[in-house]
């Protein structure tokens, strides 16, 4: 029973985490365009290309920052429609709405009760959410509800009532159900939440007291994660909750790393955002642009002549992914289960990288961790300390490349194994649309058939599967089709790791077997 009930746990974390990625990939994006028009406003850009300080180009890089800088304001309520999306059963649309209402209701249905006279809520903990005036919750609002609509959704989706009523039954239900419960919860939530608000600012504050260790134990613990999804949780809690730190702007508080960064990037000294950004993806940088090419450099120089054709392009766009954008992984998971305790030790090297670009002050607002966040969010950011990532990273490139040739030739470890250097049925599916459905029937017979899948989505790279069985998944087949490499999370939860091309694999499979 409690093996069932781990296994449940597990699979909702999960879920929940993939139901967030949408909304922060966006804002990812956003994020470069704010910071790229905030280091394009700077004076020393004006002094060196003239243009830039004509007022029409001004007024342009104004108003992109300007609607890019809304999109923040909108976390709260992107959390709540994606997750009562993505935890929705069926009938998503549905969920997705309701997901909005419930926010705005809640949102809403406080703002009522900190204006009456039945509670006397401080000024300073009041926010703006959509127009409104209310307790702020910053992005935890937006999970709540979106959270609480996924419930009502899946309970009441099908509820069935009298015929005179049968019209507010069913699928209608859930948005009037919705309704009524967050207005209630509205008006109970500003007693409940300022002892909730001070206990997270209190664990904020004692990450921060933490210091470097603090900074070292979240790089650690993200990159931990990563191989069970878990990872995309922890992030997002102190990108967008005051995990990651709040201080007070306009008059009011701002909560989560991502948030305050994002808010006074280019308008504040740069070296003030220093204990924000040290949750961003500034840690990852001796990684992706240096340890993890000289990893894959040794992997390469391990590979027996007769499969280095093999493995090369697999190396190559896994390098490319992870140098330019941040994406990792397409290299990791050619190691990370075949050789795990060089998982441990990219661990332990990401920690330390945090640890490091805290320790030299380096503060550069990214959220991914490549040579674009780098020149966007570092070389082009007036104090921003980018060089010190340069200075670590030429180490990283030797401490990574000769620990990885070192244990993987001792361990005898063979790279992407189970992948061939030919396969007909690889070759058919890029090259005609009949091939599209051979892909997807290869895919779907290698996990044991339409009857083992019970649901199948996808996060950036990796193809995931709730599922009846999965100890009759057929890796080699996989390997097939260009997957990396397969992580059975548990006996109902699979993942398949295909890198960047992942959303069109997951389109193909869904497709063939009829889901939404």
């Amino acid at each position: 029973m409690l093996k069932v009930s781990k296994e449940k746990t597990i699979r909702f974390f999960q879920a929940f985490g993939k139901s967030m990625l949408v909304p922060i990939a966006i804002l990812a994006c956003i994020g470069i365009i704010v910071g790229l028009t905030a280091a394009l406003n700077r004076q020393q850009v004006a002094d060196l290309l003239p243009f830039m300080a004509n007022e029409h180009v001004s007024y342009t890089l104004l108003t992109i920052r300007s609607i890019s800088l809304e999109l923040f304001n909108l976390i709260p309520a992107m959390f709540a429609i994606s997750i009562a999306f993505g935890l929705a059963e069926k009938d998503k649309e549905i969920a997705a709405l309701a997901g909005f209402i419930a926010y705005y209701v809640l949102m809403f249905s406080s703002s009522i009760m900190v204006n009456s006279s039945y509670v006397n809520f401080p000024a300073n903990a009041l926010a703006t959410a959509l127009g409104i005036t209310t307790i702020n919750m910053g992005a935890l609002g937006g999970i709540i509800a979106g959270l609480a609509a996924a419930r009502i959704h899946n309970k009441y989706r099908t509820l069935k009532l009298p015929d005179a009523l049968s019209f507010f039954g069913g699928k209608r239900s859930v948005a009037i159900i919705t309704f009524l419960s967050m207005a209630v919860v509205g008006q109970l939530l500003p007693f409940v939440w300022a002892p909730i608000a001070s206990g997270m600012n209190a664990v904020g504050s004692g990450i921060a007291d933490l210091g470097l260790l603090g900074t070292f134990l979240y790089g650690f613990l993200e990159k931990l994660l990563l191989p069970t999804g878990l990872h995309h949780v922890v992030i997002n809690l102190f990108r967008t909750t005051a995990l990651g730190g709040s201080m007070m702007i306009d008059g009011q508080q701002v909560d989560g790393a991502l948030n305050v960064v994002t808010s006074l990037l280019g308008n504040v000294p740069t070296q003030d955002l220093a204990p924000f950004t040290r949750f961003m993806g500034q840690g990852r940088m001796p990684i992706h642009i240096f340890g993890l090419p000289a990893a894959a450099l040794a992997m390469y120089r391990i590979t027996p002549p007769e499969r280095k054709a093999i493995v090369k392009p697999l190396l190559i766009a896994g390098t490319l992914s992870v140098f330019l954008t941040g994406i990792t992984e397409p290299i990791e998971f050619l190691f990370l289960f075949t050789a795990p305790m060089l998982f441990l030790f990219h661990s332990v090297m990401t920690g330390l990288g945090f640890l490091l670009m805290h320790m030299f002050s380096v503060v550069i607002a990214n959220t991914q961790g490549g040579i674009i966040d780098l020149a966007v969010f570092g070389a082009l950011v007036e104090n921003s300390n980018w060089l010190s990532i340069v200075m670590v990273g030429i180490p990283y490139i030797f401490i990574y490349y000769f620990t990885f040739k070192w244990y993987l030739a001792k361990k005898n470890v063979v790279i992407a194994e189970g992948v061939e250097a030919t396969d007909t049925t690889t070759s058919k599916e890029v090259s005609e649309n009949g091939a599209v459905r051979d892909r997807a029937s290869v895919i779907i017979a290698a996990l044991g058939g339409a009857e083992n899948i019970k649901d199948a989505y996808n996060c950036m790279t990796r193809l995931r599967l709730d599922m009846i069985d999965t100890s009759i998944i057929n890796e080699g087949e996989l390997k097939k089709t260009k997957a990396i490499g397969v992580n059975i999370v548990s006996k109902t939860h699979a993942q398949v790791i295909y890198g960047p091309a992942v959303e069109q694999v997951a389109d193909e499979v869904k497709e063939a077997l009829g889901f939404q």
